[in-house]
């Protein structure tokens, strides 16, 4: 049967069935005896009676003579018109035949080549999946699940089959590819890695879910070993405690020269919070805002005279000192850290803070043996349990669960309970990103998110166009020819905010960084732009201006 149908649904369908059935029987015997012909009513011959009418059969041996039992028949033979018509065909039928005529497919196409081979569709590589896509570099998924095979066959070339084994590589072309990852358990990863290596040299990119168990990936042959979950804990602890990263900027994008754009958290008590953006203390960092998070809205090139908040945070432009001046200010002086759940991520988190000299308090439901921080044993979702760790102090609460439902949970339990702290969320799918952002966090750092960005680093290292900035915003740079229809012309003119949705956060002229931008910036012939909007507006502006 589909995986398609509904089984509960099915077998709801089956005990209404049978109901009916039983229902009619027993009028069927009453009315029998009404008409004096006790004989017929029987159980056997009931049911023998009601199956034949519901299906229209009627073979017609017995027949009610008054005219109770005749309107009696005749509803028991259009509910068993409806019956099939509206329950038995669409539901169950119509279904399996679908399925008949959808066999999944177990090879890519012959002409396929150079193309990246991903064994193991989920998460992780989701965002991937659609990135290649839109930039047109051909890949194929080998999934060995049926269910996930089916749900993406469609839109992705797509092979079903176990890619530990040889053949369903090859029909993956495997000798053409250009690069395998592997993306299911450690166990399964290795014995993938083995297989392939009988078979080809490919570079092999794989994910790993234990940091430990890297150096056996690399014992089978993986060319790379990685680990979105570890790099996930560093991304965190650089963000928000500014010893852990130094002048690194976790996120940080390479405009052009020196200049980087990066985040910028305004935690509670910092110098920031209540300040407007054209405040001169953020004037003289040297830092430039390009734009505002609060709660996973962006505002692009906010005014000046809009204030920044706890909890908001600042994506700005500027040299790493300039930044880094800018992230000192958003720091604050007191510095609680709370993190719950210390799992692959959280212990990442921890180890990072304490070897910065920072000891947060980890709640865990696990005994934790250990004097390198405070622990308190319970689930990170209980506000008994959350209370007794101090949440109400806490100036930075870290909810890295491994569950996105638990880590929802927590996190509207630690907004209610501390309104003021700065809330860093995980998310280990993307659907969750928005409804943590709902729930109270300040800052969502996504799973498949970073996994994303390393794995597109590792297939287009030279690409410099699209850079992925976060779930929903994108960075694009674009060179103004001398007969586009953007030379010359003001910002202000341009409008593009209000027309596309994107703005120009900097601009290289001749080598030269333009940052102070104003609505009376002109654009000149040869100015390279710093765009950055949502997707959709980067194709409508292509659209009207070209692609630079």
């Amino acid at each position: 049967m589909a995986d398609s149908i509904d089984a509960r649904s099915a077998a709801r369908a089956v005990v209404l069935a049978i109901l009916i059935v039983a229902v009619y029987s027993a009028i069927y015997m009453i009315l029998m005896r009404y008409e004096g012909r006790a004989e017929l009513a029987d159980p056997v011959n009931a049911v023998y009676w009601v199956i034949m009418t519901m299906t229209t059969v009627g073979y017609g041996d017995i027949v009610f003579r008054s005219p109770v039992g005749h309107i009696f028949s005749i509803v028991v033979s259009l509910s068993g018109i409806v019956m099939v018509f509206a329950f038995v065909l669409p539901g169950l039928v119509t279904p399996w035949f679908e399925h008949l005529g959808r066999e999944l497919p177990e090879r890519v196409p012959e002409w396929l080549s150079d193309h990246i081979l991903i064994c193991g569709y989920g998460p992780m590589v989701e965002r991937l999946t659609e990135r290649l896509d839109e930039m047109g570099i051909q890949f194929a998924i080998i999934e060995s699940r049926e269910s996930v095979a089916r749900s993406i066959f469609k839109k992705y070339t797509t092979v079903w089959g176990d890619p530990s084994d040889v053949q369903v590589l090859r029909n993956a072309n495997i000798s053409t590819a250009r690069m395998v990852m592997v993306n299911y358990t450690d166990e399964v990863n290795a014995d993938i890695v083995l297989t392939v290596r009988e078979v080809s040299g490919v570079e092999i990119i794989a994910m790993v879910e234990d940091l430990r168990h890297s150096r056996f990936l690399s014992y089978a042959g993986a060319s790379r070993v990685l680990s979105p979950k570890t790099m996930l804990g560093t991304f965190v602890a650089q963000i928000s405690a500014p010893s852990c990263g130094e002048c690194v900027f976790p996120g940080a994008v390479q405009l052009f020269g020196t200049l980087s754009l990066a985040e910028v958290p305004v935690f509670p008590g910092s110098s920031l919070a209540g300040r407007a953006v054209s405040d001169p203390l953020l004037i003289e960092t040297g830092a430039v805002v390009a734009g505002i998070w609060k709660r996973g809205e962006f505002t692009p090139r906010p005014p000046g005279d809009v204030l920044l908040s706890s909890g908001t945070v600042v994506l700005a432009v500027g040299d790493s000192e300039q930044l880094m001046r800018l992230r000192l200010l958003g720091a604050g002086d007191e510095r609680r850290f709370l993190v719950i759940g210390y799992g692959d991520v959280g212990q990442r988190l921890v180890r990072l803070l304490c070897e910065h000299g920072i000891r947060p308090v980890v709640v865990d439901r696990r005994d934790l043996a250990t004097d390198r921080f405070e622990h308190i044993r319970g689930d990170g979702y209980s506000e008994d349990v959350l209370v007794k760790a101090g949440i109400r102090e806490a100036s930075c609460i870290m909810v890295m669960l491994n569950n996105d439902h638990d880590a929802i949970y927590s996190t509207l339990v630690a907004r209610n309970l501390n309104p003021d702290a700065f809330i860093i969320s995980r998310a280990n799918h993307l659907i969750s990103t928005e409804k943590l952002y709902r729930a109270g966090a300040d800052y969502v750092a996504s799973v498949p998110l970073v996994a994303s960005k390393m794995l597109l680093n590792i297939v287009t290292p030279e690409s410099e166009d699209l850079t992925i900035l976060y779930e929903g915003l994108e960075l694009r740079r674009y060179s103004v020819r001398r007969r586009s229809p953007m030379a010359h012309r003001a910002l202000r003119e341009l409008a593009l905010i209000e027309r596309f949705g994107c703005s120009v956060v900097a601009i290289d002229r001749a080598g030269d960084a333009v940052l102070s931008l104003s609505e009376d910036t002109e654009i000149l012939p040869g100015d390279v732009l710093i765009l950055l909007g949502p997707p959709g507006s980067m194709d409508r502006f292509s659209r009207v201006f070209g692609s630079g």
